[in-house]
């Protein structure tokens, strides 16, 4: 066992800074010194080490004996533990929002392969953010309540702050005593909505007397785990009339602090199992029970991905601590069977079936996605970023139901959803997600889709003068669209080119795609305003217009002796001037003649 330096910090110190207190939402500075009593112990006082005849004495007095512990203890024997008489132990699981136990995980599995009832606490810092935030990190960890026969109801240690001043405002964490039993209450409530257990508070009487005023309220709901080294609990405190955890003593017959259940080893089971219908059989009732549209039950829960599942004829509820209990049924967990159900994708549900705002759907929320029907499209999964631009562009109502499963694309780098009003949703890491759809995602199609053009890197946008939409593309491409061109493709250095030319309000808009010259050896796009970009390896990228442009075509665009053009189109003193790789045309402004020379 690793030994603790801990010292008695008598009153007389009030006002001296134990540490360095963290600001609010901040990480704390050593979570890893925190476990259930360390500030009890120091501001109180602590015990010299019990022997073994205590625990074995704890039998006779009707006491089932157990044990907290953290890393402190590093890795714990719990055969010999449980040889040794232990019936229950409760790990560390987290602080704050911030920390988790680096031994939890290990000491929660290997406590009940021992065979011992097991538990999980939170220690409290009700200064960096609320209880609510607190509640749901420790759930999320793994802190929670299963009905697996073996786990014991959460705890909250609520103690003397570990970084606050060692005075009575240091030691309640700078709250009121209203303040700190409303946080109190909103972390056994969180708890309580999520699991249906109350939580029990470890604290003294000490603290809770001067730092929630003697609170009486949450002695109605949530057990008590009393701190007090002796050979007796203590006063007990705030509307308590009995401890149902004691803890006595800093060491002893098993490793980390030594403690007393308030009950036989039976009673210990018993309280694993907990009382009154659990949060699956809760929901199912609130749902109607068996005239509802899960009918009657399946077999009994079992275990699922860390949490629990009910079948029933028409349905599953599926429950995990973190995110209560959900009901999926018909098409809905057809798909989510698909995709793994709570293991898999998706994880488990976070709403019922909901009807969609158009009244034509049906949906289910998950953790990390959501599933949507249609009589036309059938139920399909969409997730995570596709999910969250799919909802703020209008969902359903404006680009369809998804019409495919969040999907990678063929060169692995992306997901992608189809919708039903053809649209599609790419996403990449480097990107984001983007939506593409109509008759510019119809080109892109046939342009080979990413393979083509890249991935998506605007949504489908409308252009400044309100006549056109476009989408922007990773290979330095784009595609317009308007209603008299309809939408083509413009790329590379001919796209570089028409944005330096100022886009649409220089050239007009494309009429085609990006093309291959006849000759093989050139690239171009015509544009609206009668214009042109011709590009090739040896000339570069240049645009041509009007009537220099009308007469270069008469005399057989790159075909004709001129060549391809090599500048754009510039000032001269009677108009306009292009020149070409053997030559230039100039068009008069005044006399609207145009004049070939050859070079």
């Amino acid at each position: 066992m690793v030994v603790r330096a801990l010292f008695v910090v008598p009153a007389l110190l009030a006002g001296v800074l134990l540490s360095t207190a963290p600001a609010q939402g901040s990480t704390p500075a050593h979570p890893e010194s925190d476990f259930m009593g360390s500030m009890a112990h120091r501001v109180e006082g602590h015990s010299v080490a019990r022997s073994a005849a205590r625990a074995t004495g704890a039998a006779a007095a009707g006491y089932a004996p157990g044990m907290d512990v953290s890393h402190w203890q590093n890795s714990v024997d719990w055969t010999t533990a449980a040889r040794n008489g232990a019936t229950f132990a409760y790990m560390k699981a987290t602080e704050g929002t911030t920390y988790v136990d680096p031994q939890f995980a290990a000491n929660y599995t290997g406590s009940a392969n021992a065979g011992l009832m097991r538990g999980a606490y939170h220690f409290a810092l009700p200064d960096t953010s609320s209880g609510v935030a607190q509640a749901t990190y420790f759930l999320s960890q793994g802190g929670g309540w299963v009905a697996d026969g073996h786990t014991l109801p959460p705890v909250l240690d609520i103690e003397y702050n570990p970084y606050g001043t060692a005075d009575w405002p240091g030691w309640c964490y700078g709250l009121t005593p209203a303040q700190m039993t409303a946080w109190i209450t909103d972390f056994t409530t969180t708890i309580h909505d999520r699991t249906n257990r109350w939580p029990a508070i470890y604290t003294t009487n000490g603290w809770w007397t001067n730092c929630t005023g003697g609170d009486t309220g949450t002695a109605t709901t949530s057990p008590l785990w009393i701190e007090h080294n002796g050979a007796d609990p203590g006063t007990i405190p705030g509307g308590w009339n009995a401890f149902t955890f004691w803890q006595y003593a800093d060491s002893g017959l098993f490793p980390g602090d030594q403690d007393y259940f308030n009950g036989t080893a039976d009673q210990v089971r018993a309280a694993a199992l907990g009382s009154g219908p659990d949060k699956i059989a809760e929901h199912y009732a609130a749902l109607g029970g068996p005239a509802s549209y899960l009918g009657t039950p399946v077999g009994g829960e079992t275990p699922v991905a860390g949490g629990w599942e009910q079948k029933y004829t028409g349905g599953v509820i599926d429950f995990a601590p973190n995110t209560g209990a959900w009901a999926v049924h018909a098409e809905l967990l057809t798909a989510y069977q698909r995709l793994g159900g709570p293991g898999g994708a998706l994880g488990f549900p976070v709403s019922d079936e909901t009807a969609t705002s158009d009244g034509v759907g049906r949906y289910n929320d998950f953790v990390v996605g959501s599933i949507y029907t249609s009589p036309s499209t059938g139920a399909h999964s969409v997730q995570g970023e596709i999910r969250k631009k799919w909802r703020a562009l209008g969902a359903e109502k404006r680009l369809g139901y998804p019409t495919t499963d969040e999907t990678a694309t063929p060169d692995g780098a992306a997901r992608y959803n189809h919708f039903g009003m053809a649209a599609s949703i790419y996403w990449t890491p480097g990107t984001g997600a983007h939506n593409v759809q109509g008759e510019i995602r119809k080109k892109w199609a046939a342009l080979d889709w990413e393979r083509g053009l890249g991935y998506p890197t605007t949504d489908e946008s409308s252009t400044p003068d309100g006549v056109a939409r476009y989408n922007h593309f990773t290979t330095n491409s784009s595609i317009y669209y308007t209603v008299n061109t309809g939408a083509h493709s413009v790329q590379g250095e001919i796209r570089r080119k028409w944005a330096a030319l100022d886009w649409e309000r220089g050239l007009g808009y494309p009429t085609t795609d990006e093309s291959g010259t006849p000759d093989g050896v050139g690239r171009y796009n015509h544009f609206t305003n009668s214009a042109s970009i011709y590009w090739t390896p040896g000339t570069g990228a240049w645009s041509i217009r009007g009537a220099i442009r009308d007469k270069w075509a008469s005399l057989g665009w790159e075909y004709s002796a001129l060549g391809y053009v090599t500048s754009d189109e510039y000032a001269v003193s009677v108009g306009r001037r292009n020149t070409f790789q053997h030559g230039g045309i100039t068009y008069n402004i005044t006399t609207g003649a145009t004049q070939v020379t050859y070079s």
